[in-house]
């Protein structure tokens, strides 16, 4: 079972929830593997160029005589750091700018997790409508200024398929 924070936008959830972002609290094996990249993907540029600073420093330090161990297990440390820490770190900084951690939701994938979230959600939420606009067709075509025109470009067909 894996756990997932359940965060909000900072202006609140949209009518249909499309802001609310899960994130796994697991390991992230690209985040082990690519870690400068895998925070360039998270959009947290400077993280990203402080792992391209460590990673260069550890390569330049196992390319001295003695030190190429600790060279390796340097960049090792950083992709480990990053890959236990790395989506701590991304929950920590969308709360810093102003994200709500609504909920942490244990599920064992994350479409079973989004069911029990929005499942548990108060009425509120449940009860708003979805209103689509839908086109007013019993408009008096004299008096609203009708043109004949054809919105798919075709000039071929009418709107109900029909040469």
């Amino acid at each position: 079972m894996t756990s997932y924070l359940v965060l909000e936008a900072p202006g609140g959830p949209g009518r249909d929830h499309r802001s609310t972002r899960f994130i796994a609290d697991r390991f992230s094996w690209l985040a082990l593997l690519f870690p400068w990249a895998w925070f360039a993907v998270q959009r947290l540029w400077w993280v990203a160029i402080g792992i391209v600073i460590c990673q260069v420093a550890a390569s330049q330090l196992s390319g001295l005589e003695g030190f190429a161990i600790t060279g390796a297990l340097f960049a090792l440390g950083v992709g480990l750091i990053t890959g236990f820490e790395g989506r701590n770190i991304v929950v920590r900084h969308l709360v810093a700018k102003g994200w709500a951690l609504k909920d942490i939701v244990t599920a064992p994938d994350l479409a079973t997790a989004e069911d029990m979230y929005f499942s548990n959600l108060p009425e509120t939420y449940l009860s708003q409508e979805n209103t689509i606009p839908q086109p007013d067709w019993k408009q008096d075509r004299r008096t609203s200024g009708y043109r004949a025109s054809d919105p798919a470009g075709s000039f071929q067909f009418d709107l109900n398929g029909r040469r």
